[in-house]
């Protein structure tokens, strides 16, 4: 893992909490680790862990790394941080995505949308099996798209609500919708995300790793969601190339 500061950073801050990884084997390895720390803390704390997982190619290998961990997954409950308003056997569906790698594991994987559900009652229905654990979540993991989104908080028209809502999770439209997962989707509030006892992001290449870092300089005044929805907010940063 490398601390040190590139030729193209100097003289920009980096942000506390900032890890580079030379490849992404390197950033699995870390970032599997660090959410094995986190389960191990939670299970110390309150007897069980509680965690959201981001959706996309960007966290698989870290995922089947974690599969393998030691872990008293019996006492895990893992949740998508977002997801799409599709059915589980859509491949669109990042609950489908974790269920392929946590499923062997005993861990216990909740869904934020039971891929049948009118899209109104989703976000109820997801507020209600979560109020059920009555604490906040012990980890989010997130990541961050090249348009500076993070889980599901895109510009559009539920944008206001989600920067502003107490609750924790609710049905967001993007606009314009993404070209590749053009559905609504349900994801994780910024209230539930920073009200999370631990927090990190996950990414890979140079644009993002950009966006990012103006997203978080800029903070309140991002024009990129992540910006606003970390603003003010601990998280860990794993990025390679």
């Amino acid at each position: 893992m490398s601390e040190g500061t590139s030729g193209a950073d100097r003289g920009r801050m980096m942000p506390d909490g900032w890890h580079e990884f030379a490849d992404g084997r390197a950033m699995a390895v870390a970032c599997a680790k660090s959410v094995a720390d986190a389960i191990d803390r939670a299970l110390q704390s309150h007897g069980d862990a509680l965690l959201a997982f981001p959706g996309g190619s960007t966290p698989v290998e870290a995922f089947e790394i974690l599969a393998e961990e030691p872990v008293d997954w019996e006492r895990v409950t893992i949740l998508p941080g977002d997801d799409r308003l599709v059915g589980w056997d859509d491949p669109l569906s990042n609950f489908a995505q974790l269920r392929g790698f946590f499923a062997k594991t005993g861990a216990n994987l909740l869904p934020l949308f039971d891929g049948e559900t009118e899209q109104v009652q989703a976000a109820r229905q997801a507020n209600e099996a979560l109020a059920r654990f009555d604490r906040p979540l012990d980890l989010v993991w997130l990541g961050v798209g090249g348009d500076g989104h993070t889980a599901s908080i895109f510009p559009g028209p539920d944008y206001a609500e989600a920067l502003a809502t107490t609750e924790t999770t609710l049905v967001v439209r993007p606009d314009p919708l993404p070209p590749e997962a053009p559905v609504a989707r349900i994801t994780l509030s910024p209230a539930a995300i920073r009200s999370a006892g631990h927090r990190m992001i996950s990414l890979r290449g140079p644009a993002k790793r950009e966006v990012l870092l103006k997203a978080l300089a800029d903070g309140d005044r991002s024009e990129f969601p992540v910006g606003r929805v970390m603003n003010d907010t601990d998280a860990d940063f794993y990025w390679s190339p």
